[in-house]
C-alpha cells in the first residue's frame, strides 16, 4: 500500500475506531501510529471491527491503560459495535483474568460513559 493511501486509510479507520475526527499527525510517533496501527493492523480483513474492539478492550484493561481504554470503550459504544450490556459482560469476564481492581475501574468508566452518551446503564441480567 502506498504511503499516501496508508495514511488516508489510517485516518479513516482512526475515525471509525475512536469516533473522533482524524487529524494530521504532528510528529513521527503519531504518524507511525496512524499508518501502522490504523492503516495497517486495523484495516486487515480477517477479524471484524467488533472482534478487534473486544481484543483491544481486553489488552488495554489488562495493562491498566486507563486513558486508551476509555477512548476505545467510548468508540465502541458510540459506533454501536459493542452495546452497554455486552460491554458489561466483557468487564465481568476480563475481571477474573486481569484482576478485580482493573475490572472495577473499567466498570466505573462504563457507568460514566453511559451517562455521558445518554445510554441506559447495563444490568447484566
Amino acid at each position: 500500500m502506498a504511503d499516501d493511501e496508508r495514511r488516508r486509510r489510517g485516518k479513516e479507520i482512526f475515525t471509525q475506531v475512536t469516533q473522533m475526527d482524524a487529524f494530521e499527525p504532528a510528529d513521527a510517533f503519531t504518524a507511525v501510529t496512524l499508518d501502522q496501527v490504523f492503516g495497517g493492523v486495523w484495516s486487515r480483513s480477517r477479524l471484524s471491527f467488533r472482534e478487534r474492539r473486544l481484543l483491544c478492550l481486553g489488552a488495554l484493561m489488562a495493562q491498566g491503560m486507563d486513558s486508551e481504554l476509555r477512548t476505545h470503550m467510548a468508540g465502541a459504544l458510540r459506533s454501536g459495535d459493542v452495546g452497554s450490556e455486552d460491554m458489561l459482560e466483557v468487564i465481568i469476564h476480563l475481571t477474573h483474568y486481569a484482576g478485580w481492581p482493573k475490572g472495577a475501574a473499567m466498570h466505573r468508566k462504563l457507568q460514566e460513559l453511559c451517562q455521558e452518551l445518554g445510554l441506559d446503564p447495563p444490568t447484566g441480567f
